[in-house]
């Protein structure tokens, strides 16, 4: 029996790992966004990363959400000068997480750091301060990141002696709609009844609505969770979810899920 699973995020562009990893396993996958992201600021950050100061003062770029490369994808299409390009993608990119990386290889980038090996923003931050680049002198790094972001990368880096230029590309709403496009989704799967059926939890943010409808109308299907964080979150609101996955990627999830 095909499992079907309703994924509680954007569905990523160019391309979505899960999708792709779901459709490996002949699942089918149901997005059900919970939040807006709208690109700003995409010519501000066409002209920093196309100036004299960017391409030979700075020695990389931090970038760590889906969103931010989402933008960059558009603002890298925005620039005609391959040569310029090519300084840009050829730059270290620093990013969290394994899905990031491999959007950013799609993308071009040619030395991605961090990835598999930084779960977390503390992470990162310790493999930027114990990388070799800096020895010479030169701390100038750019951070891409949404409106709302964690302090903790700034924090670690400024006290690390670091020059941190923040450059926002993207700002995020919550989606108010969130229980009536899921409940159309659940109603309609709901009739074929199948214990393979899954919701998965992302992250936190903007998941208001979706808990407290979820507490009102316990589900037929298992609840996983993308890591530890949200589990806790989960748990704190009175959701046990069935499954967590070991590491906050497709791969993770999905053979996790399938061998329940």
């Amino acid at each position: 029996m095909v499992a079907k699973i309703i994924l509680l995020k954007n569905e990523t562009v160019p391309f979505d790992p899960y999708k792709e990893e779901l459709t490996k396993h002949d699942t089918e996958s149901f997005f059900v966004p919970l939040l807006t992201h709208q690109s700003i600021n995409q010519l501000e950050i066409v002209h920093f990363l196309t100036s004299n100061n960017y391409l030979d003062n700075f020695k990389a770029f931090i970038i760590t959400s889906q969103r931010c490369i989402e933008s960059l994808d558009t603002v890298l299409s925005m620039i005609d000068d391959k040569d310029v390009l090519t300084r840009i993608l050829n730059k270290p990119a620093y990013t969290v997480g394994p899905a990031t990386y491999d959007v950013l290889s799609k993308l071009g980038f040619t030395d991605i750091r961090g990835g598999i090996d930084a779960g977390n923003g503390t992470i990162l931050s310790d493999i930027i301060i114990e990388d070799e680049i800096y020895k010479e002198g030169n701390k100038n790094i750019l951070f891409l990141t949404g409106e709302i972001r964690k302090d903790i990368i700034p924090r670690k880096l400024t006290a690390a002696g670091f020059n941190l230029q923040e450059l926002v590309a993207y700002k995020t709403n919550i989606m108010e709609d969130v229980v009536e496009r899921y409940s159309k989704v659940y109603n309609e799967l709901i009739k074929n009844k199948n214990d393979l059926n899954w919701i998965v939890f992302f992250s936190p943010q903007g998941t208001e609505y979706i808990t407290e409808h979820l507490l009102n109308h316990k589900p037929d299907f298992k609840i996983a969770s993308i890591g530890p964080t949200t589990q806790t979150y989960l748990l704190d609101k009175g959701i046990t979810p069935d499954y967590v996955a070991k590491k906050p990627n497709a791969v993770s999830l999905i053979q996790g899920i399938l061998e329940i």
